[in-house]
């Protein structure tokens, strides 16, 4: 099963890479300075958030409300979501390491993993060990600025209230959220601190009672952009 899983996901990073790169239309921006200068490389790495999932539409997840952060303000972004719905560490890692050998500079990458390796029951030092790898090969092969993002506590979520699993209890939680940050320091990358940021049902979709809805995806966009936006002067 894992073995097909893989499988799945590899033929679906190379669709992605090959099909959904994305950039902005400039007739859509407001004429700005920021015309000026070249769009905004984004590479964003995830699961099913990152995808979109949770939002309606799918566009108005927060990878793409990051792009509609800098287009608001004038600056263009072309922007590849490699946002993998279902997506490990294992997985994410391939997309990565695919994406590197794009005949592109990355200006910015947005990471948010573990929530699927911690609910499968995924050990917290091959996900480190894992994660290291992405911020390695991220940092030798390029000088994008990088961004990760750590999990909410996820027993507090609805899904897991009203269905307690197993692997999902606040010390795996907390495990998996130290390992982000030994990593995120180890690497000098900023971290947004979505454990702080309770996201609450109010965040939640109602339809899984797991993944963001659109205020959630607002949210999650919102905290990023706060560490992102002045690192390009906006």
């Amino acid at each position: 099963m894992k073995k097909y899983k893989l499988l799945l996901s590899s033929l679906f990073i190379t669709f992605l890479i090959t099909a959904c790169a994305s950039s902005s239309d400039d007739d859509d921006l407001a004429e700005s300075p920021a015309n000026d200068l070249p769009p905004v490389n984004y590479l964003a790495l995830g699961a099913s958030d990152a995808f979109g999932i949770g939002a309606e539409p799918i566009t108005r997840g927060y990878v793409y409300r990051i792009k509609d952060g800098f287009e608001d303000r004038g600056r263009r972004v072309s922007l590849l979501n490699l946002g993998i719905p279902t997506a490990d560490i294992p997985a994410i890692k391939k997309t990565a390491q695919k994406a590197l050998k794009r005949d592109v500079v990355y200006d910015l990458v947005t990471i948010w993993t573990g929530a699927n390796d911690l609910i499968g029951g995924g050990n917290v030092n091959e996900f480190e060990e894992d994660l290291e790898g992405i911020l390695s090969r991220l940092r030798s092969k390029s000088n994008a600025f990088i961004v990760i993002m750590n999990l909410p506590d996820l027993t507090q979520i609805k899904k897991f209230r009203e269905d307690p699993d197993k692997h999902v209890t606040v010390e795996r939680v907390t495990a998996f959220n130290q390992a982000i940050t030994r990593q995120a320091n180890k690497y000098k990358v900023p971290i947004v601190d979505f454990f702080k940021a309770a996201p609450g049902d109010m965040l939640v979709s109602k339809k899984d009672g797991f993944h963001p809805n659109n205020d959630g995806h607002q949210k999650i966009a919102d905290l990023y952009l706060q560490i992102i936006l002045p690192q390009f002067g906006l």
